[in-house]
């Protein structure tokens, strides 16, 4: 069975929109959704900031490895890229782990 989506959209002033894009890439989100989601179920203000901060690098680094993997990238092996990318993985595994 599928999982019901449910869409909707938000009205806002570009300039609000610019403001949350900002922050959503500062924070290593790809997309404006993903962060608001994030923020809405997180909004209760007991997150933990470090944690919080650590899981974006990761995100961010993730994000990178994967536009290398399929770029040209002439210092890195691609055996490397995955090796990493396997390393980041379990590591954002175990901080979720450990919070969940």
């Amino acid at each position: 069975m599928s999982e019901k989506i449910i869409s909707y959209s938000v009205r806002q002033p570009q300039e609000v929109a610019d403001q949350i894009d900002a922050i959503a890439r500062k924070n290593g989100f790809g997309t404006r959704a993903k962060f608001m989601t994030y923020a809405a179920l997180h909004h209760d203000g007991e997150t933990d900031d470090v944690i919080a901060a650590e899981l974006a690098r990761i995100s961010f680094a993730l994000h990178q490895l994967n536009r290398a993997e399929t770029g040209r990238v002439h210092l890195l092996k691609r055996r490397d890229i995955l090796a990493i990318g396997r390393e980041a993985r379990a590591a954002l595994r175990s901080v979720i782990d450990r919070n969940a």
